[in-house]
């Protein structure tokens, strides 16, 4: 495996998800890990460091939220629903030794988010026009002066992708340095105007001795896709929530 990784979902969970919380096991569309084989209702990710090498010498290194690299378990997400608005959630956990470690290999002022998914079609339909979009909402109870911010806009050329799933590996070539394409974002070229922005998670302290997110911290991203069936367009929401241990 190439640098650290992260994943949301390597069990299936068979919560459901459905458009304006419309009942009768109607479903237009999930998000999902995959195509078929993984975590339904779920989504992947990395906490990206860009500047650390991994052992084959490419650039950009990602943090294990889920996977096992970290020392969590397989499968570790938990899950569930939630309302206001109605929504699929899921809790993953990440090493604050693991980001500390990161920084302390190749320190960098703030770490960035990358998100990924597959769109898998319900049962009420063909659908066209998928439209995701970046986090909707973003909470958090982050301390020792950590934060989230909202930081580049770039490119949008995959927000209509069916997939969009997160590829495990660096995130520059070793050769040319150019971005390979992650999850929601295929591209980091800016883009004025795409309203397609990065999140980054900074740290606290002064210059040099920065501190970092708290056992029992959290980050929440609240995501929407949007999708039409039969010329009706649906939303679905689900929520992922970063816990520090």
């Amino acid at each position: 495996m190439s640098g650290i990784h992260w994943q949301f979902g390597v069990v299936q969970n068979q919560a459901t998800s459905s458009s304006g919380g419309g009942g009768g096991g109607t479903i237009p569309f999930t998000i999902a890990v995959d195509a078929s084989s993984g975590a339904n209702n779920a989504m992947t990710g990395a906490l990206h460091n860009p500047s650390q090498s991994n052992p084959n010498g490419n650039i950009g290194v990602y943090i294990d939220f889920a996977d096992g690299t970290s020392g969590t378990s397989a499968g570790q997400s938990t899950y569930g629903t939630a309302s206001s608005p109605t929504r699929t959630t899921q809790t993953a956990h990440v090493r604050t030794s693991e980001v500390a470690a990161s920084y302390n290999n190749t320190p960098q002022f703030s770490f960035f988010f990358f998100f990924g998914g597959y769109i898998r079609q319900g049962n009420m339909g063909t659908l066209s026009n998928i439209h995701w979009q970046i986090p909707s909402s973003v909470t958090t109870s982050l301390s020792n002066g950590t934060s989230v911010f909202q930081s580049a806009e770039v490119s949008d050329v995959n927000e209509h992708n069916q997939n969009n799933i997160l590829v495990d590996g660096p995130s520059t070539n070793s050769t040319n340095f150019n971005f390979i394409p992650q999850g929601i974002y295929g591209s980091m070229n800016k883009s004025i105007g795409s309203a397609f922005y990065t999140y980054n998670l900074t740290w606290g302290g002064g210059r040099g001795t920065p501190t970092f997110p708290a056992v029992n911290d959290t980050i929440s991203f609240i995501f929407e896709v949007d999708a039409d069936i039969s010329g009706t367009t649906h939303t679905v929401m689900h929520e992922f929530i970063i816990k520090f241990i």
